[in-house]
């Protein structure tokens, strides 16, 4: 347990002590960009320099730009070579033969698109020095559209960081003009299976695979891109005060891919609850979820399924990214309140996943976080609080898992310590009874799947087609919608319609009860034409009169105030906006400066829309522009909550202000 820790605490350091990061390794500045720093080395590099050349790669890497090398040597490109060309012949005339992408040991043998596959693989647009390396991945795709895996490596006091698990950084931290550097061991090995073939891979995850398999729900999880997806083309974005957005900053989601998590069990976690097979986890399932279909794990209404299905949701996740860490978020969001999301599992149901700050629990992340020290249900206890076991810790505590890789082709596998399971009860009465606070973006599993949200730059605008995302419906076709980066947003960014809008959000899966609904809004000091006249319905139905956002929030009919300006800090006020529909920000995230909370900003405010009974089943919620003004009209979308009646109404226990 020592070892674990020491390893932990080392690589909590490369966070939080980039001084000691070793700087006799660093490359000082000389003029030579990326491809320069390997052509000036070309006895040392020539291998990677003909892959490069062979994919259309080495000219990028001489303009001007940022990017991350992740460069093998000579000596690191036969090794991997060597390597793959040995499981290929090992394996190619067995029941489960694995493909490689190689089948020579000679490097000059690749195939065309083995080498792009490598080339694309090994490079990240932006510079990521190690002092950005967290555990998990690199924060941005490679130019294979895939994640590189983050893990590290204790030998005797040393450390090193793993890519993939797979290839070892040798020298870091090679600074040139358009980038940086990290020299490698071996080449990196790119993603290649499907993620329940990922899953059945490795021995210790064989009765979740089974359990997957059986019910079919592997099948679903094969998909990787749409083909029949055409890009839009990009145009000019015209945003709030006229201004034109530089085309630099606006993008199109070129492609469209497919990607899961799927949080697994090993079989040592099964066997300590006296799951030994396949039978003792239906006999489990059925224990939990009944006996429904029976026999037919195919179905949605059987046990196992259910149980499997619990474990599934849509979008690419890796550790840290499954709530928002590292770089602007720890400024933003802060350390003194939990950091949690929500998620749609493929279930139907939600799980809430927490990396639950201000507790003791703080330096891991959890499903299902209870609030309570003793469930409704105490045989629950095994199944809440479940953590998320990193790969570094998951591959040096136990040297059976050392071979274990988090990325699959199409998703990521995080491995779990407790059986997870969904309980109604146990989720109405302690988990998410709560307000419950889901960013617009949470809704969109697809941007997560395509490298679109938890972009680090600021003042990034991508461009949402009206179909890319299934959890939205448009009603119009006179408005666009973009996707911006922006550091005084949740978790900093918003989804914003121009035009004409009038589209449906669905609403998430909680539980059946009566909620408030409200969702998060920013106005001017004055009022402003530019801004929209909202009319919302929920299911269809009108909701209220249509919303004004072009008065200003100083306006009585809003009334926004700052606390230090009354003689209560702000109860009464607080109860006199509320009256009017309308609540301050949360006191919860800060600006991106840090010096000021969301409660604190003129302008930061929520509406409340309704109090609705959301029944099991679909629900939307609809915002349609009915503006007189067509020529330009925006709105902001960052959050909406869902608030169990009981918060809002008791008299004698007021909601908190977080």
């Amino acid at each position: 347990m020592k070892r674990i820790l020491y390893i932990l605490a080392i690589a909590l350091s490369i966070l939080a002590c980039t001084d000691e990061i070793d700087k006799s390794n660093r490359y000082t500045f000389t003029g030579e960009a990326v491809a320069d720093y390997m052509l000036n080395r070309s006895d040392k590099y020539s291998h990677f320099i003909d892959i490069l050349k062979r994919a259309g790669r080495l000219s990028l890497l001489s303009t001007y730009g940022q990017y991350t090398l992740f460069l093998p040597d000579n000596d690191a490109v036969e090794k991997y070579v060597q390597e793959q060309d040995s499981i290929y012949h090992a394996t190619k005339d067995s029941d489960n033969p694995v493909w490689t992408g190689v089948t020579s040991p000679l490097v000059e043998d690749l195939t065309d698109s083995m080498a792009v596959v490598l080339a694309n693989t090994h490079i990240v647009e932006g510079s990521f020095s190690t002092s950005n390396l967290g555990e998990g991945s690199v924060a941005q795709w490679n130019f294979d559209n895939h994640y590189l895996g983050i893990n590290y490596v204790v030998e005797g006091e040393n450390y090193y960081i793993m890519i993939n698990n797979y290839s070892r950084i040798m020298t870091r931290d090679e600074y040139v003009e358009n980038g940086i550097i990290h020299t490698l061991d071996k080449a990196i090995n790119p993603a290649s299976f499907s993620l329940p073939e990922h899953i059945g891979r490795y021995n210790y995850f064989s009765l979740f695979s089974a359990a997957l398999q059986l019910t079919g729900l592997g099948d679903s999880l094969l998909k990787y891109s749409d083909n029949l997806y055409v890009a839009p083309e990009k145009y000019s974005l015209c945003i709030v005060g006229g201004d034109l957005v530089p085309d630099n900053l606006v993008s199109v989601p070129e492609k469209k891919f497919y990607r899961y998590t799927a949080f697994v069990e090993t079989d040592e976690v099964f066997r300590k609850q006296g799951i030994e097979n396949i039978d003792d986890l239906v006999a489990f399932a059925e224990k939990w979820y009944g006996t429904e279909d029976r026999g037919n794990f195919e179905s949605p209404r059987n046990a196992l399924n259910k149980f499997v299905a619990y474990h599934i949701i849509e979008g690419e996740y890796p550790s840290n990214k499954i709530v928002p860490q590292g770089g602007q978020y720890e400024i933003h969001l802060g350390k003194k309140y939990p950091r949690f999301d929500y998620f749609e599992t493929m279930q139907g149901t939600l799980m809430k996943v927490v990396k639950p700050y201000g507790t003791q629990d703080a330096a891991n992340i959890y499903i299902n976080y209870s609030k309570r020290k003793i469930p409704y249900n105490p045989e629950l206890r095994h199944h809440l609080n479940v953590r998320l076991i990193e790969t570094t810790e998951f591959t040096q505590a136990d040297l059976r898992h050392s071979d274990f890789v988090q990325n699959a082709l199409n998703g990521v596998v995080q491995p779990i310590d407790k059986i997870l399971i969904y309980n109604e009860d146990e989720m109405v009465g302690n988990i998410l009874n709560e307000r419950m606070r889901f960013d617009f973006l949470s809704m969109m599993p697809e941007l997560s799947s395509n490298n679109i949200r938890y972009k680090y730059s600021d003042n990034d605008f991508t461009i949402i087609p009206t179909d890319y995302c299934r959890n939205i419906k448009s009603n119009s076709n006179q408005f666009k919608i973009y996707k911006r980066n922006n550091g005084g947003l949740y978790f900093l960014d918003d989804l914003r319609p121009l035009g004409l809008f009038d589209f449906s959000f669905r609403l998430p899966p909680v539980p059946s009860r009566t909620y408030e609904i409200r969702f998060s809004c920013n106005m001017h000091d004055f009022y402003d034409d530019r801004e929209a006249v909202v009319q919302i319905y929920i299911d269809n139905k009108v909701s209220g009169l249509p919303i004004d956002f072009r008065i200003g929030c100083l306006d009585q009919r809003i009334g926004w105030f700052a606390d230090e300006e009354t003689n209560d800090n702000g109860v009464e006020k607080d109860k006199q906006m509320r009256n009017r529909g309308w609540m301050k920000g949360p006191d919860s995230f800060n600006l991106m400066t840090g010096e000021y909370t969301e409660r604190s900003i003129r302008g930061s405010l929520r509406r409340i829309v309704d109090r609705k009974y959301l029944s099991e089943g679909e629900h939307w919620i609809r915002f349609k522009n009915v503006s007189e003004n067509t020529n330009f009209n925006s709105f902001m979308f960052d959050y909406i909550e869902l608030v169990p009646l009981h918060i809002v109404s008791d008299p004698n226990k007021p909601e908190d202000r977080h």
